[in-house]
């Protein structure tokens, strides 16, 4: 039965080499490589010119593994024992075939190596990132406060300049200046508060305020824009909202002005409507609808990233600020934004809010 399992399992696994004490091949049973008599074993394979060097001793055992032999178009990967024979027995020489053994456990190594690769490399990339987000929030947190002041100040002396004995004339001036300083001051409050929100840094109050005033405050300020423009501003609120509410104030302004902004900035013609209206009693919709240049299907995954400008025309100034900023701070309010748009006849943004009902 041993015999059997043998022949069946070891056959064409194993080959037997018998050597002289010169290196010179007896007897080969060729299992695995054909191998020619009456030659030195190191023209079989420049390998065994080791075993020439090993065959002097008596009574030695030798074992190799994970020899490449390629020879007459046959490849294997063989662990090589060598006995160096005595007076009584000549020296031999067995092959063993781990091709497959080897090949499977290089695969799985390479595996292995590739995994650890691709995680270090992850590792480094995450690292990198990490970096270059700390530089950017840095370099916006020194940027927005060394301009601060000097804006501050140029606002001071434009406002002083208005209480002044000034003719028509230089009123425009005065006032093109005060809304050019007002645009500049609004950049770097988007850029100061991005920096906050990637750090972590703001926090959302509760606290009650009155939700109708907050949208009258919005109207005011956009309603200037859009009739500079020479758009329709429509503002329309649900009869059953509430007047006062429990939320963050200054997040829900700026969240609806900076969406308000983006359309009025990117409508050439038509209109720009805001619509707020109250859902399922503990939410707020905020709907701004605009008839203007819309976003291309392509840009889905990047409207709501910084810095990002989806359009190529140099008319229309900005930063790219205006939404990043609205989707982080919808985020920290536990809420949700959405578009749909159509390229060249305009855009709908939906916001809802988690706001409570104040109640004296």
């Amino acid at each position: 039965m041993l015999e059997e399992i043998r022949n069946k399992y070891l056959y064409n696994k194993t080959q037997i080499v018998v050597l002289n004490k010169q290196g010179v091949v007896i007897d080969s049973d060729d299992l695995l490589y054909t191998i020619v008599l009456s030659k030195s074993i190191s023209t079989f394979h420049p390998f065994f010119e080791t075993i020439l060097s090993l065959i002097d001793q008596d009574n030695k055992e030798f074992t190799f593994s994970c020899i490449h032999i390629d020879v007459n178009d046959t490849k294997r990967t063989i662990d090589v024992v060598f006995n160096s024979g005595c007076n009584a027995v000549n020296p031999f020489l067995i092959f063993v075939d781990f091709t497959e053994h080897y090949n499977s456990f290089q695969s799985i190594a390479q595996e292995k190596n590739e995994s650890v690769l691709s995680f270090h490399l992850t590792d480094l990339k995450n690292q990198q990132l990490e970096s270059e987000k700390n530089f950017k929030n840095k370099f916006l947190a020194n940027i927005t406060h060394d301009l601060k002041t000097p804006i501050s100040a140029s606002l001071w002396f434009v406002g002083m300049l208005e209480k002044s004995e000034i003719t028509s004339q230089q009123r425009e001036i005065i006032e093109l200046l005060k809304e050019t300083n007002t645009h500049i001051k609004a950049l770097v409050d988007d850029l100061l508060d991005l920096s906050k929100i990637e750090k972590g840094l703001i926090e959302i109050e509760q606290k009650s305020f009155d939700l109708v005033k907050a949208i009258q405050q919005i109207d005011k300020l956009i309603r200037h824009k859009s009739e500079q423009k020479k758009i329709d501003f429509k503002v329309e609120i649900d009869e059953n909202l509430p007047k006062k509410v429990i939320g963050d104030k200054k997040r829900f302004i700026q969240i609806v002005i900076n969406l308000l902004d983006n359309s009025v900035k990117f409508t050439k013609k038509g209109s720009v409507t805001l619509l707020v209206s109250l859902k399922n009693k503990n939410k707020l919709q905020i709907i701004v609808i605009d008839t203007g240049i819309g976003i291309q299907s392509n840009y889905k995954e990047e409207v709501f990233h910084s810095f990002k400008k989806l359009h190529n025309s140099k008319k229309i100034e900005g930063l790219g600020l205006g939404l990043s900023i609205v989707s982080n701070l919808v985020a920290l309010m536990q809420g949700k934004i959405d578009y749909t748009s159509t390229k060249n006849a305009g855009t709908i943004f939906e916001i809802e809010l988690p706001l409570t009902i104040y109640k004296n």
